[in-house]
């Protein structure tokens, strides 16, 4: 079973407020790290969450939590590739059935021979992916937010914000609940217990 809280962390001084942002940002880095290692496929995720723990000074945890976000993301893209390819097979068999259809005017024909003919392509483009096992392209911060910063139209910080505003980690039955991020509760108010990268409680 999942629990799931929503809540916003209140009455943080400077010094708060500035190693959570470090520790968001060194987590994120490893996410990404991580997914590029993992793509290429030439260490095994064991190994991965050591390398990763030694480089960005994470404990074992944290390191397994970043690598285990890079591996859920990229099944998730996997499955959103198969997902598209099965719309556009779709697709493609609504205008193939279509095109039987006698009675259509010339114009008519040439447009949906047009449009399956995008159609093919885009479905032989996630194909493609899917026999070479290899995912679309992902942009981290989103490629909306990318684009605007390619733009101008946002600051490197709000983009680098985008990029690194995230910190996951998983519970554990056998630690009694999440050892790096544990709400505690004290006199009726709920307090954030984070495992920090110095390694003392915040």
């Amino acid at each position: 079973m999942k629990t799931t809280m929503r809540a916003i962390l209140i009455n943080l001084n400077d010094k708060q407020k500035s190693i959570i942002d470090n520790m968001m940002l060194v987590f994120c880095t490893a996410i990404r790290f991580s997914f590029k290692r993992l793509l290429e496929g030439e260490i095994k995720k064991g190994e991965l969450e050591k390398i990763v723990a030694h480089k960005y000074n994470l404990n074992i945890r944290q390191a397994k939590d970043a690598v285990e976000s890079a591996r859920q993301t990229i099944v998730s893209q996997r499955e959103l590739l198969k997902e598209n390819r099965d719309n556009y097979k779709k697709k493609v068999n609504v205008i193939e059935k279509q095109l039987k259809n006698d009675k259509l005017s010339q114009n008519k024909r040439n447009a949906l021979k047009s449009k399956l003919d995008k159609r093919k392509r885009r479905l032989a483009y996630f194909q493609k992916h899917i026999d070479n096992k290899t995912i679309l392209p992902i942009t981290f911060g989103t490629k909306k937010m990318f684009i605007k910063r390619c733009k101008g139209l946002i600051s490197n910080e709000e983009w680098k914000n985008c990029r690194n505003n995230r910190l996951y980690s998983r519970g554990d039955k056998t630690k009694k609940g999440n050892p790096n991020l544990r709400v505690v509760i004290n006199s009726g108010m709920s307090f954030l217990e984070i495992s920090i990268l110095e390694k003392t409680k915040l």
